[in-house]
């Protein structure tokens, strides 16, 4: 409760959710007595909120916060006091609106009991959970920016190898695939993990853009042996999509196809509220136990997986094509609303 603090919102909402609490038994109260609602019975409620609720919760919180009190119960004992004293105080102004007594200590200390209780009970709770959710969140970005590391020199240490074949011999082509691999080294560290965030999505036309030259790379290397081709639907290039979520893909497509020449599909289309993506190759195809068994698909895939479970909860489907029996890897991002 110390080290987890509410967001001004949040502090707001309680105060509300007690004030409308408060009056709604304050309201019952007097048509229960059959006493018509008069501008000191409207007063006298609204006192009771500042005096017996906002001002203690303001206030034990503040007391809380600036001096990190961290034992729960000597939290609530200061909170419990707060109350009683607010409660007394309240008294004090109702008996002389209303004309009638003012609470004895012993009142205070029975009207305070429950109220201070409930309150507590429920904000400790609310921020329990927070304090899990934000847990959730800190490993999730954990596990993330782990992954993102481990891509990163994966498919860079591929690309140096390719480019190192070109130096002896074509060192003009050598130093064009550099550029291309630093422009896509540069959109990866662009869109890593950095100040403790998520990696925003990019659109469909930027990861294609990087894509792209990533092929260049590949391409330059197998030469006509390896064929790409995209089928993309131009009203889909301004979606969203994690950051270098299908070069992985592709690359474990070319290391794993065993085919020359090697025919890659890349397929974007739409279904209703599903984005959906799929890669196939006329290659190999999967053994058994790659499509049973993800932690024997490759790093490259098994990245994607779970980078794909964390970012968008979606699954990495491997599978083979019945016809050419090559290799199959899809997903599905839901995206929108479903169209009727």
């Amino acid at each position: 409760m110390v080290n987890l603090t509410l967001q001004r919102n949040e502090q707001f909402a309680i105060l509300a959710i007690v004030a409308a609490i408060s009056f709604a038994i304050s309201l019952t109260d007097w048509v229960q007595r059959g006493m018509l609602l008069s501008a000191n019975i409207a007063l006298s409620s609204i006192l009771a909120v500042v005096f017996l609720y906002w001002l203690p919760m303001v206030i034990s919180y503040v007391l809380i916060i600036r001096f990190k009190i961290g034992n729960w119960p000597l939290q609530y004992i200061g909170f419990y006091g707060l109350m009683v004293m607010g409660c007394l105080c309240w008294g004090v102004l109702r008996s002389g609106m209303l004309n009638t007594h003012a609470f004895s200590l012993f009142e205070a200390l029975t009207i305070a009991l429950p109220w201070s209780s409930g309150i507590f009970v429920v904000i400790k709770f609310y921020l329990s959970q927070k304090l899990l959710k934000q847990e959730k969140q800190l490993r999730q970005l954990a596990e993330i920016k782990l992954l993102h590391s481990q891509l990163n020199p994966h498919f860079m240490f591929n690309s140096l190898n390719t480019i190192a074949a070109f130096v002896p011999n074509q060192p003009e082509a050598a130093r064009s695939l550099v550029h291309n691999l630093a422009a896509v080294l540069r959109y990866s560290l662009t869109h890593s993990v950095t100040s403790g965030k998520i990696p925003s999505k990019v659109s469909v036309a930027d990861e294609l853009i990087a894509l792209n030259q990533w092929c260049e790379i590949e391409q330059s290397r197998f030469g006509d042996a390896l064929i790409i081709d995209f089928d993309i639907d131009d009203a889909l290039l301004s979606e969203v999509i994690p950051p270098m979520i299908l070069q992985p893909l592709l690359e474990n497509a070319v290391k794993h196809g065993n085919s020359r020449p090697l025919h890659i599909d890349v397929l974007i289309k739409k279904l209703a509220n599903q984005l959906v993506f799929k890669i196939s190759d006329n290659g190999v195809g999967f053994k058994e136990r790659d499509i049973l068994s993800s932690s024997d698909a490759g790093l490259g895939l098994s990245i994607t997986r779970s980078r794909l479970k964390l970012e968008e909860n979606a699954e990495l489907r491997l599978g083979n094509d019945m016809h050419t029996g090559g290799a199959v890897v899809s997903f599905s991002l839901t995206r929108g609303a479903k169209e009727c």
